[in-house]
């Protein structure tokens, strides 16, 4: 039998800024009643414009990474975890204002944060069905031939890609690391990325340079224009 979890209680008990001095989250800039930013204690990041929270509606957003949500989401980010496993930790924290137990009690490992790059990224261990053939790739003038190529596709399921066109992403041995997502009709962010990417350690199509077997390599900015200089057909779509 699953434990039960009461989500609304746990947000109502737990607040954002709570969980932030938790994880010693203290170079917040005020910018407004209870607005603050600065940068994002998820991936890392050194944009000092990034991470917004808002403490009264118990909120955060960054620009970044693409991360947002309430305490819930903040926590699962923060550790790797489901929204149900960021639940089952906070169940254990007790008290609305100050937290009784010790947090490291309920699991938590108190991620230090720094700013020197982390590891890798593991590989994935799940695919995306994704729709290679939706209209949309038509539209923009993909061919079927390369979104094959490139694997992109229109995610239909639930999670963070819902709704966009996801691209996999793959480490220099050629492993699948992440998936980008891209909006359709031009919401914000314009492109997502799992919490904790790091766009700076990979190099986009890297493990297919290595095996072109050309002794010529084209470095050019951003994962999605590395997609022209390899498919004309990609031009007109990532512009």
């Amino acid at each position: 039998m699953h434990d039960w979890v009461n989500f609304a209680d746990i947000k109502r008990r737990i607040t954002l800024e709570q969980v932030l001095r938790w994880y010693e989250v203290t170079w917040l800039r005020r910018s407004g009643v209870d607005q603050y930013r600065d940068r994002c204690p998820i991936y890392c990041g050194q944009g000092k414009e990034a991470f917004h929270a808002n403490m009264k509606r118990g909120v955060f957003h960054c620009f970044a990474c693409g991360a947002g949500g309430n305490v819930l989401d903040f926590v699962a980010a923060m550790e790797g975890n489901s929204i149900r496993g960021a639940a089952l930790q906070l169940q254990g924290w007790r008290g609305s204002t100050r937290m009784s137990m010790d947090p490291a009690a309920a699991g938590f490992t108190r991620r230090k944060l720094v700013t020197k790059k982390r590891s890798i990224h593991p590989p994935l261990g799940f695919t995306l069905e994704l729709d290679r053939r939706h209209p949309y790739l038509a539209r923009r003038g993909i061919e079927p031939a390369t979104a094959d190529h490139f694997g992109v596709g229109y995610f239909r399921g639930p999670g963070l890609m819902s709704g966009r066109i996801a691209i996999p992403i793959h480490d220099a041995a050629g492993r699948l690391v992440a998936y980008c997502g891209r909006a359709l009709d031009g919401v914000e962010p314009r492109y997502r990325f799992p919490p904790g990417f790091r766009k700076s350690e990979l190099l986009f199509h890297g493990h297919r340079a290595r095996t072109a077997g050309s002794g010529q390599v084209i470095v050019v900015e951003a994962f999605s224009t590395a997609c022209a200089y390899t498919r004309p057909a990609f031009r007109a779509w990532w512009r």
